[in-house]
């Protein structure tokens, strides 16, 4: 539907690219026919032997991307004009991130490694399959890379010193531990000076 709002179909995109391989992130390839499906190397290479207490990539993941039109993408790499791929692994080995130059500055269209506004707070992501430290260390790089962020699970915000924009009207989301600005208001700004929350899951 919000494809064709904007006057395209399913048959027309030709990349779709995956931040990592998790199943909510990767089960709806085979919906665009015609894209080549972009991954970096690392989170190829991961997938074809997971770890044993990584459940967040079903087990047929690597046959069911082996067998789409698929094509591996590395650090520093320009997908399209003033598009280039990022590293931030952590949350999974091979976790990228898109780093967009926009007119007013950099967008991250960032996944999991900022899964939701939380995360600017606590420089961790709410769930860990890989490195913690590796998990920390792309949150920072992309506080300083970017402005505008499109995380894998809350609206696209914009964080301005400590402060947190939402770009979007709020809908039926809640970040579960993060108070909601302006209840029913549909947006408005937070400042994120608070003591960082309990430790996230780590399941690497």
């Amino acid at each position: 539907e919000r494809l064709k709002a904007l006057g395209y179909g399913v048959n027309d995109i030709d990349q779709v690219v995956l931040t990592h391989a998790h199943w909510d992130h990767s089960l709806n390839i085979d919906v665009f026919p015609n894209a080549e499906i972009l991954l970096h190397s690392a989170e190829r290479e991961y997938v074809r032997n997971p770890k044993a207490e990584d459940y967040a990539p079903p087990r047929y993941v690597s046959q069911m991307l082996e067998s789409s039109k698929l094509r591996e993408v590395h650090e520093g790499e320009e997908i399209d004009d003033g598009v280039r791929v990022l590293s931030t692994p952590g949350h999974s080995k091979g976790s990228l991130s898109l780093l967009v130059e926009q007119a007013d500055g950099t967008a991250a269209v960032c996944g999991d490694a900022v899964p939701n506004s939380l995360s600017v707070a606590s420089h961790m992501p709410r769930l860990v399959f890989w490195n913690v430290e590796d998990a920390q260390r792309s949150i920072r790089t992309l506080l300083e890379r970017a402005h505008e962020f499109y995380p894998g699970h809350d609206r696209p915000f914009r964080v301005d010193g400590s402060r947190i924009h939402y770009l979007q009207p709020a809908e039926a989301v809640r970040i579960i531990g993060w108070p909601v600005p302006g209840e029913g208001e549909g947006g408005g700004a937070m400042t994120y000076q608070m003591d960082p929350p309990a430790q996230p899951g780590v399941h690497a």
